[in-house]
């Protein structure tokens, strides 16, 4: 909005904050709806098994890896 305003555009940034309410309300919704129905195959899910157990450290490695992978990219644009 703030650069909307620097640009003399008020309504045209008022019209991207409103674009990206209404995005951001329907994406929200429809993750809500996907994880009601979910819930039904989630349920079959042997949660007692090794899967249950090791899902929350793979992920956790894979949004490490990919943090790192981030981390790595930028350090070579940079020149380091």
């Amino acid at each position: 909005m703030l650069g909307a305003i620097a640009l003399g555009r008020v309504a045209f940034g008022l019209a991207l904050i409103a674009a990206f309410s209404v995005g951001l309300a329907s994406v929200l919704t429809a993750v809500g709806i996907v994880m009601v129905y979910a819930r039904g195959m989630l349920e079959r899910l042997p949660l007692n098994g090794r899967f249950a157990r090791y899902a929350p450290v793979a992920s956790a490695v894979v949004i490490s890896l990919a943090g790192i992978a981030v981390v790595v990219e930028a350090l070579a644009q940079m020149g380091v």
